[in-house]
């Protein structure tokens, strides 16, 4: 699925919200029965996320959510460790919206909204749930104040198994059984000419455009980042 950069969104005044990237998903409680190939998407989600955080971003402001698990495992991914200040604020979201954790309405309304900021990017974990989740219930909850939500695919992960296309009937048995049927749900054969083939990724992709989020390939971030002195 191609999307270009919205010209509408080039050097708007954006805001930054980073979905959950917690150790959890790659090494910990979240991921404990799945196999390593299984989580590599995710785990290079984070990796992208640090290095824009690495780059620099200019003025951009910054909220980030961590979710609960039993016995804590609050902790961040080591890729994020060095980059992320020890004070920046973050939010703990109890389920698979962030519009439910504590203080986040209020950070959009103050850091945001206030401050003349239009747009919220969001990134993180994961694509097919709390992204999709949060990016769509912010968008009906702030979009009549003006703020548009938008999706930068290029910083959000899914479980590698929800990137597999499949026809509507496997499709369906995935979303609700998961990996009960895995030989059906790995491995879909029923394509054809007539056949149209979709992941979980796509269908989560389908649900938050239709809702009016934005969701971009890879959001333009060049113009949001520190310019560096011109050397001699």
């Amino acid at each position: 699925m191609q999307m270009a950069l919205h010209p509408s969104l080039i050097r708007r005044k954006i805001g930054l919200l980073l979905i959950d990237l917690q150790s959890a998903f790659v090494d910990g409680a979240w991921r404990a029965y799945l196999p390593d190939e299984e989580v590599e998407p995710i785990k290079k989600s984070f990796e992208n996320c640090a290095k824009l955080l690495r780059s620099g971003l200019n003025n951009v402001p910054l909220l980030m959510t961590r979710c609960p698990f039993p016995g804590g495992d609050f902790e961040l991914d080591d890729s994020l460790n060095s980059v992320v200040d020890k004070n920046q604020r973050y939010v703990i979201k109890p389920s698979t919206s962030v519009m439910d954790a504590r203080g986040f309405r209020e950070w959009v309304e103050e850091e945001l909204l206030k401050q003349g900021i239009n747009t919220l990017v969001m990134g993180g974990c994961t694509t097919t749930s709390c992204v999709r989740v949060s990016s769509v219930r912010t968008q009906k909850a702030f979009s009549h104040k003006g703020l548009q939500v938008v999706v930068d695919l290029g910083l959000c992960g899914a479980r590698k198994t929800n990137s597999i296309q499949r026809c509507p009937s496997c499709l369906k048995v995935y979303m609700e059984c998961g990996d009960f049927e895995p030989s059906r749900n790995r491995h879909c054969t029923c394509g054809g000419i007539d056949v149209r083939m979709a992941s979980p990724v796509d269908k989560a992709v389908q649900c938050m455009q239709e809702e009016g989020v934005e969701v971009l390939e890879s959001f333009d971030w060049k113009p949001y980042m520190h310019q560096l002195p011109v050397t001699q």
